[in-house]
């Protein structure tokens, strides 16, 4: 194996997989980028057997083959490197060759015939989507996700088809809910019966969103979810689940409904949370005519209030929530205006941009 890279297309690809590669895991195989030099290209690979990703560079290619280098310590090389092609050849079997202007290193590597297959576009049938509108999508619901690793089957996002066509992704941990309903151009019809993406997964299909300027394809492979553009094909293992019932948990019927600007709530709730104990994070939500008081209490700190003005004159409201989860709500959301909606002091918060139904966040009560 032989070639010659652009020392910036091949910092990309290297950094791409750094999130991706296993740091200490049980496979040594698994902190290692699988680098191939064919007649298209540069091949770099990388797993951790649950995320997948598999990008093609430009390069000048001498002699095919290909070689292991441990992922990390290869990418702290090239970013340091001041020229801008950097030559990559194999000695004797086991150490690679890599030179660059004045600089020479040698790194071991580890037999690619070791490294876990990863899965391929064969029998995909994709369908487009704008890298745009699935970016929107997981910024809308990817913070809601569980990490607690004992309920698994809540460390993902739930993505499925509705009755209307729409494409839906929908994440819970328990305490809250995001979903997100969206119109795609084509239908996605191999999400019919719904898919659980890892949180893993779903970040880096993210990234890859900011890459990519237009259309990424996705499709279904034998138990993962596909994502591809030019040059670059990443795929995800599914979590193997069962997805709760999210709409049993929805409120309806609401008997109050507030709208208020998003910046003004969010800057106070801030100011409130600081106060707040460091566990619950729980936070006062009081309504009385004209006004919404927030409050928040730590025995050890303090005491922290701030009264907002409403438009409202029903009876006294008063409820407890979890500052940090409204907190990640609003952030969610891009809207002026922030729509909050309620039922009773037991019950769910839903909140909503004022003008956008496609998009909501519930968040659970506390006790106080």
């Amino acid at each position: 194996m032989k070639f010659k890279i652009n020392n910036a297309n091949l910092l990309q690809g290297l950094g791409r997989i750094q999130a991706i590669v296993e740091r200490r895991g049980t496979l040594p195989i698994l902190s290692n980028v699988l680098i191939k030099a064919t007649s298209d290209g540069i091949v770099l690979a990388a797993t951790d057997l649950e995320v997948g990703v598999v990008s093609t560079h430009p390069a000048e290619i001498e002699q095919e083959g290909s070689v292991t280098l441990a992922a990390k310590k290869l990418f702290e090389i090239v970013r340091e490197l001041d020229e801008d092609d950097v030559n990559f050849g194999l000695e004797n079997g086991t150490r690679v060759r890599i030179e660059c202007g004045s600089a020479r290193f040698s790194l071991l590597s580890i037999s690619p015939e070791e490294y876990p297959t990863i899965p391929g576009a064969e029998g995909v049938t994709f369908v487009e989507l704008e890298s745009s509108l699935l970016a929107e999508m997981i910024d809308r619901t990817l913070y809601a996700t569980s990490s607690d690793e004992t309920r698994y089957n809540l460390n993902g996002v739930y993505m499925e088809l509705t009755d209307e066509n729409r494409v839906r992704f929908v994440a819970t941990d328990g305490h809250r809910l995001a979903k997100i309903d969206k119109t795609p151009p084509h239908p996605v019809a191999f999400l019919e019966n719904g898919i659980i993406v890892p949180r893993k997964g779903v970040s880096e299909i993210r990234k890859l969103c900011d890459e990519t300027d237009g259309p990424v394809e996705i499709g279904l492979g034998e138990g993962f979810l596909i994502v591809r553009r030019p040059g670059l094909l990443l795929s995800s293992r599914l979590i193997d689940g069962e997805f709760p019932n999210y709409r049993q948990v929805m409120p309806s019927d609401f008997r109050i409904r507030l709208v208020m600007d998003r910046d003004r709530l969010t800057h106070a709730l801030r100011r409130i949370a600081l106060l707040a104990h460091e566990r619950s994070r729980g936070f006062r939500f009081v309504l009385e005519k004209g006004g919404l008081e927030l409050s928040a209490s730590n025995p050890d700190l303090g005491e922290a209030r701030e009264i907002l003005p409403v438009d409202y004159s029903g009876d006294r409201f008063e409820s407890g929530f979890n500052a940090r989860y409204m907190l990640d709500a609003l952030s969610a959301m891009t809207s002026k205006e922030v729509l909050i909606e309620l039922v009773d002091e037991l019950a769910p918060a839903q909140l909503r941009p004022a003008d956008d139904a496609d998009y909501l966040a519930v968040v659970m009560p506390m006790r106080m």
